[in-house]
């Protein structure tokens, strides 16, 4: 990627010395971007609405401790892994550790270990579910092989929907050497995972459906109904292909990225929402007003997720996305005595509830997702005697805004004392609980500006038949983050961030 940028940019005799970019939103997609473009000459302005980088992939601080906003495992770290080529790109070194055992996945009946390890992996299949191993391990290998090849494909650097010959990357090259695996993909592109299953009649086996929804819903936001079968394959064996732990959490990769924009001669404006995104057609430029800085732009890269006017997001079309409901945690040391003594952190647990709770029936969907790390103050300096929790479920996001403000706090209160009960099924938290506090959708708007997280479900129609371009309908404005291909999570909003300054270099 270096090289086809350092090519543009000769061919342009060094143009882009004279163009400009606001990117708005410090998200890894948004300041991926912002470092490509940097890089290449351009002047770069970030404006970020919060105090701290990094968006999903973030960090904020409740009760003099500091959270991770969401995402907490980086994927991609592995030698020539999708991220990793990107950081190299950029001369980012990220310490970081590979993860053998990143999550257990806790079923009604049973608990399902992710091990990186192939072996592992397999033998806990076979014992988790041995009245099927046979075609269980016959769909895993197959959706490995899938998986393998969409692997392959996103390393050729397409990027969907192809609009332009360069958009197409070194796809070609790749159909070339490798037709078997893309005619392959081009006949898995319709399915579903359910389709999948079907093949190995494993349509009706209620643990292992019981498994995919658990992870689908948090990779690609639906279930197996519904869950293209291509960007799932990749979903479903990423945690196997590398799940790594930066050091001093993920939220670093997004502070080495603001600090390359820098380093490179950008800026970075922090606490400064926007409150006025114009074009001037006779200009050719768009005009930017935020709390901290005023100017024209000849480029737009919109991180944010936020629509400021027609065309401007894909948060305003008419299509569902999830929120979150969320329980931030400090817990004793004591806690790892038990289940976590010896886990490496971060760990993660998937809990598909009982659904003996009429709370979390009614206004959460899909499995409680509680992840541990080690506590660090407002500083950054670990905490003894201290674990940290943060729980996250889908929840409908438009359900909060109904209640009158009494119902509201009940209601936090009471999911937040049953998604305690589920959690102290697996491990006692209750007992070792030290401070806890909740956040719905209505706690998102206010400090990032949306209800809704984690981008677009990953249906056919979204992520094969009508992806949603980093090219918006609007002139020199792009669109980068979970809203567009390749979709939800940090390694895809890198990649879209990528994408965005590839055709900004191509077309200015």
């Amino acid at each position: 990627m270096a090289v086809e940028m350092v090519q543009l940019l000769k061919k342009t005799g060094g143009a882009a010395m004279s163009k400009s970019v606001c990117v708005i939103g410090a998200g890894v997609g948004g300041l991926t971007a912002a470092a490509y473009l940097a890089k290449e000459g351009c002047k770069v302005t970030v404006i970020e609405k919060s105090t701290t980088v990094g968006g999903s992939a973030g960090w904020y601080f409740r009760n003099g401790r500091k959270f991770p906003t969401g995402a907490t495992i980086a994927f991609g770290l592995e030698e020539h892994g999708l991220l990793k080529t990107v950081l190299d790109d950029l001369y980012i070194d990220l310490p970081a550790a590979d993860l053998l055992h990143p999550m257990d996945i806790i079923l009604p009946q049973e608990k399902v270990s992710v091990y990186k390890s192939t072996e592992l992996w397999e033998e806990e299949l076979k014992r988790a579910f041995h009245e099927r191993s046979g075609n269980v391990l016959k769909f895993w290998r197959a959706l490995q092989r899938i998986g393998d090849d969409v692997q392959a494909v996103t390393e050729s650097r397409v990027s969907l929907p192809i609009r332009r010959l360069y958009e197409l990357g070194n796809l070609p090259q790749h159909a070339l050497k490798h037709p078997a695996s893309v005619l392959r993909l081009a006949r898995y592109a319709l399915l579903s995972v359910e389709d999948l299953m079907k093949k190995y009649g494993l349509q009706s086996y209620q643990p292992l459906r019981q498994l995919l929804d658990a992870q689908l819903l948090d990779a690609v936001q639906t279930d197996v109904t519904k869950a293209a079968l291509l960007p799932s394959s990749f979903a479903l064996t990423i945690y196997r292909r590398g799940s790594f732990a930066i050091q001093d959490g993920l939220g670093r990769l997004a502070k080495a990225l603001a600090s390359r924009v820098k380093e490179l001669g950008g800026e970075v404006v922090k606490v400064s929402p926007v409150e006025n995104l114009t074009y001037d057609i006779s200009r050719k430029q768009w005009n930017v007003t935020s709390r901290k800085r005023t100017s024209s732009f000849d480029y737009i890269v919109n991180n944010s997720g936020i629509s400021f006017g027609p065309g401007t997001s894909y948060g305003a079309d008419d299509e569902f996305s999830w929120g979150a409901f969320r329980v931030d945690a400090i817990l004793s040391n004591e806690v790892r005595r038990g289940s976590l003594e010896g886990v490496e952190f971060p760990f993660a647990y998937q809990i598909v509830p009982h659904f003996d709770f009429s709370s979390l029936v009614k206004n959460t969907h899909g499995p409680v997702y509680a992840t541990f790390h080690s506590t660090q103050d407002m500083k950054g300096n670990l905490v003894e005697g201290e674990v940290t929790m943060t729980v996250s479920l889908h929840t409908h996001p438009n359900i909060w805004s109904t209640y009158s403000e009494e119902k509201y706090k009940e209601l936090k209160e009471r999911l937040k004392e049953e998604i305690l009960n589920e959690i102290d099924r697996v491990i006692p938290v209750r007992k070792n609980l030290l401070f806890a506090e909740t956040g719905t959708p209505l706690t998102y708007e206010r400090y990032i500006g949306k209800t809704a997280v984690g981008g677009f479900p990953l249906t056919v129609k979204n992520a094969v038949l009508k992806p949603k371009s980093v090219r918006s309908s609007l002139p020199q404005l792009y669109i980068v983050g979970e809203q567009v291909f390749p979709g939800p999570g940090t390694l895809s909003s890198t990649l879209s961030g990528y994408y965005a300054a590839r055709s900004i270099m191509k077309e200015r």
